[in-house]
């Protein structure tokens, strides 16, 4: 292995999150098999992976080390204070942000070439292969567009906009770090908003009414800032994740055959915590006898035509194969 392909997985999680996926952490163990995982949050989250006991290869950081939660949650307040009348912001509606703050700031303190940030409430269904055999890294992206991510962006970054057709939500990146500080410095010299860090300045970017709208994406800003300044660093590589699987498969039961099943069609699961198995669903996807006439992917295909609607698992994205971003 390369020294530039040598990296550590950060899974930036609440301790109840943990908990409700810890069973299926050994799987995430096996399948990504570059460095360490290090789970990221709050003291409790630290007693928690102590306990878990997933072996040497697992580690944790304080999340106050790269960012307190409290200064962050003290902008948003203040920055809402005219629209919700002194009332304080829930800290629910702050950590959505915090933790996206927190994956920059990982480049700030990494010390490798590069960093993976993973969701902690997704597990691979199949080995991670994060470098093109060339050497380049992959950016896996999905089809998933909101508009109010590329309204921040552009407010941080005047002239950035949208460059490529897919998505780069999918729920990880492998940020490489120099360029993560040089996204940081791009934001920061922008004197048009308030604030002297990059997160101080993304939430004034924010209008404070459509704070709740789910108004920034670390993920799209960076994916796109790339495709603008290196666009030759990263291959886009088509990905598919099963993202509504928690209505599917319970995290405490999902076996090994059920992975072995999935991974044919879905590079990895979600198991969200607002999901969960609804009436009807149950004894599907994870019934033997299914699997042994159909595919995962056929199945989902069959599930979401009788849904008719909602978010929409898809293989027809554009960018599939290894070309550069362009």
């Amino acid at each position: 292995m390369k020294a530039s392909e040598q990296f550590d997985t950060y899974i930036i999680i609440t301790p109840r999150d943990f908990v409700r996926v810890q069973k299926q952490y050994p799987v995430l163990l096996r399948y990504i098999t570059n460095g360490k995982l290090i789970f990221t949050g709050s003291s409790e989250l630290r007693t928690l992976v102590d306990a878990a006991g997933l072996g040497d290869r697992v580690s944790f950081l304080d999340e106050n080390e790269l960012l307190p939660f409290d200064r962050v949650h003290e902008a948003v307040n203040a920055h809402m204070c005219d629209l919700l009348q002194g009332d304080p912001v829930p800290r629910a509606g702050v950590g959505w942000y915090y933790q996206q703050f927190l994956k920059f700031c990982l480049g700030e303190k990494c010390k490798d070439e590069y960093y993976l940030v993973w969701d902690g409430d997704t597990i691979p269904c199949r080995p991670l292969n994060i470098f093109s055999a060339n050497g380049n890294p992959y950016f896996d992206n999905k089809n998933e567009y909101h508009e109010e991510y590329f309204r921040t962006m552009e407010k941080l970054l005047p002239g950035l906009k949208k460059l490529v057709r897919s998505s780069f939500i999918s729920e990880h990146m492998l940020f490489h770090s120099e360029s993560v500080k040089k996204l940081i410095r791009a934001i920061e010299s922008n004197s048009a908003l308030p604030g002297d860090r990059f997160w101080e300045k993304i939430i004034h970017a924010i209008d404070p009414a459509r704070l709740h709208l789910s108004a920034f994406s670390e993920f799209e800003t960076y994916g796109s800032f790339m495709a603008l300044n290196d666009p030759m660093r990263y291959r886009i590589r088509e990905w598919h994740s099963f993202r509504l699987g928690g209505e599917f498969f319970d995290p405490a039961t999902i076996c090994e055959r059920d992975y072995e099943w999935l991974g044919k069609d879905f590079d990895a699961i979600s198991f969200e915590k607002h999901h969960s198995i609804k009436p009807g669903n149950g004894g599907l996807f994870d019934n033997p006898e299914y699997q042994k006439k159909l595919s995962a992917r056929q199945m989902l295909q069959i599930a979401q035509e009788e849904a008719g609607g909602g978010y929409l698992e898809s293989w027809d994205n554009t960018t599939a194969g290894t070309d550069p971003l362009a």
